[in-house]
């Protein structure tokens, strides 16, 4: 076995892994790249797509009956469907004693994205969720409102995807050229192919520039970027990129189930555009994961390493506050937060769960919601953290800004 497929073996089971020490709603995402692999464990996926039909579902029934906003869990949903080769015409919800298709409620949330963008020129969600609504709808052979596609299109040319919202630049790209090239392929979007055309070109262009370290955006984006250059048929040579993701995977980079699940599918050049045409008979079905073996070892305790964190929170107003906490090295950002918290009684937070992991929605007292525009932003020793604040791990003196941010 070359170390490219032991990369890809290991990085399978422990995504199969994660199904069962993950905690709250199953992650959609990590369904899909199960079933986009090149290997399967047809029992767990199936108890996995199960867990999805009916917990996922039931948080969505929820949700919908609220009048909340899911154009996300029902785009992965539809995908989710489509990857088990089923028919996703054939799910439903009941909402206020009637009952809807899951396609219809898609479509109808995408029909209040179009309102919110003729009000107020920007989507009730993000470009990501938003992008990943129309590719859900493509996929499931739904021809998408002409206006939502050339919004998007508009959006591009103006260079204001990214700026819009606060999910990164690489990873929003990524997902609108996966949509538009799902459009294009369809042959739906006719009002102005030369405009659609000059889209993807732009976002090809925008994800083949790589870092030095061959990365594009982050190595955490990389993976998604993958994903689209190949969906977009792109000739640029991703040897080294490829490469650089494999050596993120041996060294550990990605522990995270989402992590995990876009590396997977980057690694193996599989995109979502796949899961249109899935053909479910003939797969590889070989894939176990061994017993966990626990071994007792005896070892001396080594004395704790600390590293002094600094704090800063920037409120709406503009109003700072700072502290200074001593960490464990090795402790996650929400360890440094906890501490904080245990030490001064003055500073309080809250947390929200999602599928990367907890994110901040309350600071001080103040919140920062989707629904105001807003967002707690942070900044570690003046660079956007890269990652979620359970999974960045602290292991020297850092300047952390936290600032409540208009997007």
């Amino acid at each position: 076995m070359s170390s490219s497929e032991g990369n890809l073996e290991t990085l399978n089971k422990q995504l199969l892994r994660s199904i069962h020490t993950s905690q709250g709603s199953p992650i959609p995402n990590v369904y899909l790249a199960l079933r986009l692999s090149g290997d399967h464990n047809h029992t767990m996926e199936t108890q996995y797509l199960n867990k999805i039909t009916t917990d996922l579902h039931s948080d969505i029934q929820r949700s919908l009956s609220q009048n909340e906003q899911v154009v996300g869990l029902l785009s992965e949903y539809t995908m989710c469907i489509l990857a088990s080769c089923g028919n996703s015409h054939s799910v439903t919800f009941t909402v206020n004693d009637k009952t809807a298709t899951l396609i219809t409620h898609l479509k109808r949330q995408m029909h209040q994205e179009k309102e919110s963008i003729d009000y107020s020129h920007t989507p009730l969600s993000n470009y990501f969720t938003f992008s990943g609504g129309i590719l859900a709808l493509c996929l499931a052979g739904v021809r998408v409102n002409v206006h939502l596609t050339a919004h998007l299109i508009m959006v591009i040319k103006h260079n204001t995807l990214a700026n819009a919202n606060m999910v990164g630049s690489a990873d929003t790209m990524a997902m609108a050229g996966m949509a538009l090239v799902c459009e294009k392929n369809a042959g739906f979007y006719t009002h102005n192919a030369a405009a659609l055309d000059a889209a993807l070109q732009k976002i090809k262009d925008t994800l083949e520039i790589t870092r030095p370290d061959f990365h594009i955006g982050n190595k955490y984006s990389t993976p998604i970027a993958i994903m689209a250059l190949v969906a977009m048929q792109s000739q640029k040579d991703l040897s080294a990129t490829m490469l650089s993701l494999s050596a993120d995977v041996q060294s550990g980079a990605y522990h995270n189930p989402m992590a995990l699940s876009y590396a997977l599918m980057g690694l193996q050049r599989r995109t979502y555009l796949d899961v249109k045409n899935m053909n479910c008979q003939n797969e590889q079905n070989t894939l176990t994961l061994e017993p966990v073996v626990e071994v007792d070892m005896e070892f001396e305790v080594e004395p704790i390493q600390k590293a002094t964190v600094v704090v800063e929170v920037v409120k709406s107003s503009g109003v700072l506050h700072f502290y200074t906490v001593h960490v464990p090295k090795g402790a996650s950002l929400l360890n440094a937060l906890e501490l904080i918290h245990r030490k001064n009684a003055g500073f309080t937070f809250a947390v929200e769960s999602s599928q990367w992991g907890p994110f901040l929605s309350n600071v001080n007292g103040e919140h920062a919601r989707q629904s105001d525009r807003r967002a707690w932003h942070i900044l570690v020793d003046g660079i956007p953290l890269p990652e979620g604040i359970n999974d960045f791990k602290i292991n020297g003196p850092h300047v952390i800004i936290i600032r409540n941010t208009a997007y």
